[in-house]
């Protein structure tokens, strides 16, 4: 398993594994980011520069090939909430009351969010609400997915301890000066807020329970027949906030406690996202607490059910172990004969295979004396008979590629550009967001079945729709037909033809036997992304469209498109 725990100034990624219930670490390197994250949280192309430089250079310390990939979030760079549920509705009706509460809010900005919603069973009485930047998800798991890895499980922090503790109610705090936000789950309930000290005496702020009283019992900080739960802190405390907490069953994160980090140095991980990939390491609940990586909508989580799950592992192990012992055990006898007889075998198949060797040279003529001996030296030519300096791309690529791009043109050519709030095309999706008062039909346009679709009416008169679909990439079967453009024919026609786009450049990707050079081209206005998407459909071989992404407010038209593009390098 790989764990990445992001900050907002740099990125921890390491890998580990389980062995008989113990946890032992493989790797663990931090990289520093160029810039701050904190800024650029909806600037997807500015998070790809940033982020997605920084998981480059993770990889080549910490590969995750094939790998299980975990993520944690900053609490800080989310939005928690809690909606109260209502028996009559259904999950999908929940998370568009999520959506509509969301709304009244006023954020300009509510197009560029994702929610997710998480509800605690068996007691089901409000909804735990994450509000993520989609950006910022888009840009992670593409990354991830780019670089060869598994997207396993993505949430906040937070999760990592009051779902994965192993309590089945538990709180986490975290200090802002002298206050102290907080998060709990109790009595399957959801709870935030906010608490303070005024001269050691502790008072509730912010709070969703109906009596402050059960927020300070809860939290261990006041006296009373209800039970108090454990407090967990991954901050490293003073000895005066120790003592604010000192009557709360308060549980002191140490990071890597209960991980054998071998001769792996952490001594430079700050405490904090030490502690956050530690409890990473030890969650027992990553299957089960909501996933970022998964379409947005509400989670159910059941405690039981996880720990169940969990002890069945390690039961399982148990007893694999012990079967292992006998097995051993009724082997040992049979071990000092199959010993001998392997020596034997080993040592007769050298004797056999030298000898034909030997009679082989004897029957062949001596260096120098046949007269077909020759030693030739190796022409710069016979590179391009080798297949490691073969520079055409590898026909899935290629095929990925072409199928974006004639995704993409279908899509432009057969639609109203400017009715677009999102679309995104990549090597393994399609997903959008459509308005009109119509149906698009857009499911005939492109020929498939949406792997997901829903409609929902907005406005006053709900005469509009919002048509939201996603699906999965089809395969390009048509006839490759070769691309007119070249590298410079593609700079020529983008200066020649367009008003208003810009270009980022990206290190270098080495793969077995080829260069690429990732590029990312910026466009505005509706005309100029006609034009580039006709442009880009029309280059060579070695210039891959690899993601097609389009941000717009159908509602004031101003639409911006990005292409991340590999040219295949000299």
């Amino acid at each position: 398993m790989v764990g990445l725990v992001i900050s907002d100034s740099f990125l921890l990624c390491g890998n580990w594994e389980k062995n008989d219930d113990k946890f032992r670490l493989l790797k663990l390197v931090k990289v520093p980011y160029i810039e701050k994250l904190s800024g650029i949280l909806f600037d997807e192309s500015e998070l790809s520069s940033v982020l997605g430089s920084a998981l480059r250079q993770a990889k080549e310390k910490c590969p995750f090939d094939g790998q299980n990939v975990s993520v944690a979030l900053p609490d800080d760079y989310l939005r928690h909430s809690h909606v109260e549920t209502e028996k009559d509705l259904s999950r999908e009706d929940s998370i568009n009351l999520v959506h509509w509460i969301e709304e009244q809010k006023s954020k300009p900005d509510i197009n560029e969010i994702s929610f997710f919603g998480q509800t605690y069973l068996p007691g089901d009485s409000n909804i735990h609400v994450c509000s993520v930047p989609k950006s910022l998800l888009q840009t992670i798991q593409l990354s991830i997915q780019e670089l060869g890895g598994n997207t396993f499980w993505m949430g906040p922090g937070s999760s990592l301890y009051i779902d994965g503790s192993g309590m089945s109610e538990a709180a986490l705090i975290h200090r802002k000066g002298n206050r102290y936000s907080f998060m709990k789950v109790q009595n399957d309930r959801f709870g935030m807020g906010m608490v303070a000290f005024t001269g050691g005496v502790p008072k509730v702020v912010l709070g969703n329970d109906k009596k402050d009283e059960v927020t300070l019992a809860a939290l261990g900080l006041q006296k009373s027949d209800f039970d108090d739960i454990p407090v967990y802190c991954p901050q490293k405390l003073g000895r005066k906030a120790k003592e604010s907490w000192g009557s709360s069953d308060l549980r002191i994160c140490t990071p890597f406690e209960g991980v054998d980090v071998e001769d792996n140095s952490v001594s430079g991980i700050p405490h904090f996202e030490a502690n956050i990939f530690t409890q990473m390491i030890l969650s027992n609940s990553l299957d089960y607490s909501f996933n970022f990586f998964n379409e947005p909508g509400i989670t159910e989580f059941f405690f039981t059910e996880a720990m169940q799950t969990s002890k069945s592992s390690e039961t399982s192990s148990k007893i694999n172990n012990e079967l292992d012992e006998t097995y051993e055990d009724e082997d040992d006898e049979k071990t000092v004969t199959g010993y001998i007889f392997s020596l034997l075998l080993i040592v007769g198949s050298f004797i056999a295979i030298n000898y034909l060797k030997l009679q082989d040279e004897l029957n062949n003529p001596i260096f120098g004396i046949g007269k077909e001996f020759v030693i030739e030296r190796s022409s710069l030519n016979d590179n391009q008979n080798n297949p490691l300096y073969d520079r055409k791309p590898s026909l899935n690529l290629l095929k990925q590629s072409k199928a974006i791009s004639s995704t993409l043109l279908s899509l432009l050519t057969q639609t109203n550009l400017d009715r677009y709030n999102t679309l995104t095309i990549t090597q393994s999706f399609i997903s959008l967001e459509y308005m009109s008062g119509t149906n698009p039909n857009i499911e005939n346009i492109l020929g498939l079945e949406p792997t997901s679709f829903s409609v929902e009416a907005t406005g006053q008169d709900s005469t509009i729709f919002l048509w939201y679909y996603s699906f999965d990439l089809p395969s390009y079967s048509d006839d490759f037909t070769d691309g007119e453009l070249s590298k410079m024919d593609l700079m020529i026609q983008l200066d020649t033809l367009l008003t208003d786009y810009s270009l980022k450049y990206f290190e270098q990707v080495f793969t077995e036997n080829q260069i690429y050079g990732p590029m990312l081209i910026w466009v505005k206005s509706k005309a100029d992304i006609l034009q580039a998407s006709a442009i880009i459909s029309n280059v060579g071989d070695d210039i891959l469209l690899r993601k097609f992404v389009l941000f717009n407010k159908s509602d004031r038209p101003k639409p911006r498109a990005g292409y991340y593009i590999s040219i295949l390098e000299e």
